[in-house]
């Protein structure tokens, strides 16, 4: 019977009752200010308890565990439902995290800042974001003074007046050059810089022949103090076990969403090919499950002085302050971490929890949603179809917490749509009212995909649907969202063509397509030029086999809701741009009313090869190429085109793997001015 069906005709006494079960302190000596140790380190469970356990949880949506013994027993519960021979997951590394990559507002004034007047900076653009006051982190940012990039796995800071690099922040870590830096976030001259920590596997305990459960993931926050930037001053680093997620920053606050696996937790394997060894592991497993402790699942982090020496390790999170989604979602915990840019130490404030995975992360400035998707651990888990076996129809999970405080955070609602995200874009938040694009893909050969545009709302701690529209690009897939205001929608769908909708959102519970334009390729980014305009960046494809052709970018005309038209459009052949998987590389620079595409072009029969920038000159009306820049440093072919484009004064500067080159905004002469090995 699937989980979300047991009747709760059990009441959770039960589950207390279970956990008061518990076993003396583990003779282990505790970690450092770890909360999980005492009565809760170990619970006594069985097979026929921890199906009792799972059938006695309460029928609400969330539930916070009220400690550390209830939290094990769901831990150990769980895992007993997934264990084999070869241990969780049967051997196929459920515990390696991934992470969605996973921007500055959509209106025409986004991405500036500065005023470029007397002894401030100079205008210059900044990350490309999905909401206008939430921030995104990112391989580069500028405050108009400097450039600070983590290109090639290095902190280093570029002066823009000289082009040159004048300092490079080594990152603390327990062991030399082990830390790479990820992404940055900027706020004034405080520098965040989150890296991840090349970690090694364990090797098998040859003495009892046991080997850690899951991978190590260690991930870095380390705040700067970039006052001088030729002096870059270390003020702080901790180290948390697991994998980031992503980060937003609204004002001096940084949401950092965190995914953890049992870091702690032991397995084992048969001893031969016998079937015999089969039976002994899977109940050693099982035996090593009841015997773990709370440590060997909550994650935990290190306080690390400048030099990466660590100074206390605690747990990260308290158990009260881990909740649980009705239905059972793996053995991971999903942690949101706030804390303040302004303080001495990126120390968390306030830290949130949920025994859950998940990889796409949306954030307004009240709420932030974290969605898992179908490729997240645990999706593909379960022995006995109770959890997702494949021949189910996809379900994405919502969980929503409120981000409203800048003190703290707290989970509010979770929810389920029947799809799969496209990614971020997929969602928005505005005034308590979710709005979610699906694409449901069935597995049955006679069912045909089609996508959805769902609306919700939080109802005590349930995310409920209000309204929806089916129906949308049947066959096809989603491509392309982006949230124009709080009554408008744009999608795109696509297999051979490119349905564009305008959908009226303006009721909540009943959403409808106001207008629908198709047209030969599809758009993977939506960018609004105004209120009437909308630029679509993606390709160009045939429309009889839907085989791609080249970059494509699209104006379409949505004055008229019931009528959008493609008033433009641009190609280039063989080639494609960044763009379509990372929305930060994309400007757009109001002032000179300018787009900044990177693009690259392979070798073919009909065109040179280019690595490069398509400069766009666009306008309501307007879309005319005003010139491609190649990037290389010869003016040769280099590859791939840049990263990430950055206006800043007159010029606009081009980051790539090797390094960056410098153009001016008018004449879009420049060179190649700093290499970044």
């Amino acid at each position: 019977m699937p989980r979300s069906t047991l009747p709760a005709l059990l009441t959770v006494s039960l589950l207390a009752g279970l956990a008061g079960c518990a076993q003396p302190p583990s003779a282990d000596p505790p970690r450092s200010g770890s909360p999980g140790t005492g009565p809760s380190a170990t619970t006594e469970l069985d097979d026929e308890a921890a199906r009792e356990a799972i059938a006695a949880l309460p029928a609400s949506l969330i539930e916070r565990f009220t400690g550390c013994e209830d939290l094990l027993t769901y831990y150990k519960a769980n895992a007993l439902e997934l264990v084999g021979p070869w241990g969780l997951g049967n051997g196929y590394g459920y515990g390696w995290a991934t992470a969605d990559d996973a921007e500055e507002a959509a209106s025409d004034s986004a991405g500036v800042a500065g005023s470029g007047g007397g002894g401030e900076a100079p205008s210059h653009s900044t990350t490309n974001v999905q909401e206008e006051g939430v921030d995104e982190a990112d391989m580069v940012k500028t405050d108009g003074r400097i450039i600070v990039t983590t290109m090639n796995g290095k902190v280093r800071v570029i002066d823009v007046a000289s082009a040159e690099v004048v300092s490079t922040i080594r990152m603390p870590s327990r062991t030399a050059d082990s830390s790479y830096p990820h992404e940055l976030l900027l706020n004034g001259s405080t520098l965040v810089v989150l890296s991840y920590e090349e970690t090694y596997h364990a090797v098998t305990d040859n003495s009892d022949n046991t080997y850690p459960a899951f991978g190590a993931s260690r991930t870095l926050v380390t705040t700067v103090d970039l006052s001088d930037p030729a002096a870059p001053r270390t003020l702080g680093s901790i180290r948390v076990e697991g994998s980031y997620v992503s980060a937003r920053m609204i004002g001096e606050t940084v949401r950092l969403v965190m995914q953890s696996e049992p870091a702690g937790l032991k397995q084992t394997y048969p001893t031969d090919g016998t079937m015999a060894a089969e039976d002994e592991a899977e109940e050693r497993n099982r035996q090593l499950i009841l015997d773990s402790t709370i440590d060997d699942w909550v994650p935990h982090v290190q306080q690390l002085d400048p030099d990466g020496r660590a100074l206390s390790t605690d747990q990260l999170l308290d158990c009260d302050d881990i909740s649980r989604p009705r239905d059972p979602a793996g053995l991971s915990t999903l942690s949101v971490l706030t804390f303040d840019v302004s303080a001495d130490s990126p120390s968390p404030t306030s830290t949130t929890g949920l025994v859950a995975s998940g990889s796409t992360v949306y954030a307004s400035t009240d709420r932030l949603v974290v969605a898992t998707n179908q490729w997240d651990n645990w999706r593909w888990s379960g022995n006995d179809g109770s959890w997702w076996t494949g021949e189910q129809e996809m379900r994405t999970d919502l969980h929503s917490f409120d981000i409203s405080d800048p003190d703290g955070t707290t989970y509010q609602a979770s929810g389920t749509v029947d799809g799969f995200l496209l990614s971020q874009w997929a969602l928005d938040e505005e005034n308590g009212v979710l709005r979610v694009a699906t694409t449901t893909d069935p597995p049955g050969v006679s069912e045909e995909s089609q996508s959805s545009l769902i609306m919700m709302r939080e109802d005590g701690d349930e995310l409920v649907e209000t309204g929806r529209v089916d129906g949308l690009g049947v066959t096809e897939q989603v491509r392309a969202v982006r949230y124009l205001s709080p009554d408008v929608a744009a999608v795109v769908t696509f297999r051979q063509t490119d349905p564009l909708y305008l959908i009226d959102t303006s009721d909540p519970t009943a959403p409808r397509v106001s207008g629908e334009l198709k047209i030969p390729g599809y758009s993977a980014y939506l960018h609004p030029i105004g209120e009437d305009t909308l630029l679509g960046v993606g390709q160009d494809a045939d429309p009889e086999t839907g085989e791609t052709k080249g970059m494509q970018v699209s104006l379409f005309d949505i004055s008229d809701l019931t009528n959008p038209r493609q008033t433009e459009v641009l190609t280039w052949t063989d080639s494609y741009t960044t763009i379509e998987w990372d929305h930060r590389a994309f400007t757009y620079w109001p002032a000179t009313g300018q787009a900044f595409v990177p693009m690259s072009r392979w070798y073919s029969d009909k065109e040179k090869p280019f690595a490069g920038v398509a400069v766009l000159g666009v306008g309501a009306d307007r879309l005319v190429e005003d010139g491609l820049v190649g990037i290389s440093p010869k003016g040769e072919y280099w590859g791939e085109g840049p990263l990430r484009t950055i206006v800043i004064g007159d010029d606009v500067w081009t980051l790539e793997w090797q390094g960056m080159g410098r153009f001016d905004l008018d004449t879009l002469e420049g060179e190649w001015v700093l290499d970044l090995p």
